[in-house]
């Protein structure tokens, strides 16, 4: 897989209402990246854990500048 197939689930969350709608209701229950690629793949969308930019995945803390 490839970084691409990644990008291409964020585009389509943007682009299409059902599946942002869907995003959104099942948000509590994506806590870690494994659950967010079960969910995409749920939804037709094919990549892996190693697809996520990890930077991306990192929570921001506030005040450990």
């Amino acid at each position: 897989m490839c970084h691409g197939d990644y990008i291409r689930f964020l585009v389509a969350t943007e682009a299409d209402p059902a599946l942002r709608v869907a995003l959104r209701r099942a948000s509590r229950g994506l806590l870690t990246l494994g659950d967010l690629v079960d969910f995409a793949a749920g939804h037709g969308y094919r990549f892996t854990e190693a697809d996520i930019p990890l930077a991306v995945a990192q929570p921001v803390a506030c005040g450990t500048d």
